[in-house]
């Protein structure tokens, strides 16, 4: 199961870290793994990121009459993000040594 558009777009934004991308940039590599329909609302849910503080807006433009945002991670968020990619970090798969120890270890 792929992850909701918008946390795909955070984690392509952690990879770019410094760079940043311009949203239709963004829209045109996640068009290569969802179908239209599951983008139709990204837009949105960036300015929303944005809004919460998990992205910054590094530039703006317009063109063709709308304004285009280029985006980056927030450095605040790049912790969530980092949990988000490497769950093991912080919940070990191998749960025998906590049962074994009644969780005090």
């Amino acid at each position: 199961m792929k992850p909701a558009p918008k946390y795909q777009a955070a984690m392509v934004l952690y990879h770019l870290d410094e760079q940043g991308i311009w949203e239709h940039q963004l829209f045109g590599l996640l068009r290569q793994h969802y179908p239209a329909r599951d983008l139709s609302g990204l837009r949105e849910d960036l300015v929303g990121l944005s809004t919460v503080g998990w992205l910054t807006t590094e530039a703006l433009a317009e063109h063709s009459g709308q304004i285009i945002r280029r985006y980056r991670l927030a450095v605040s968020a790049r912790p969530l993000i980092e949990y988000q990619l490497n769950l093991n970090r912080y919940l070990p798969t191998d749960l025998s040594t906590i049962l074994a120890t009644g969780g005090n270890s």
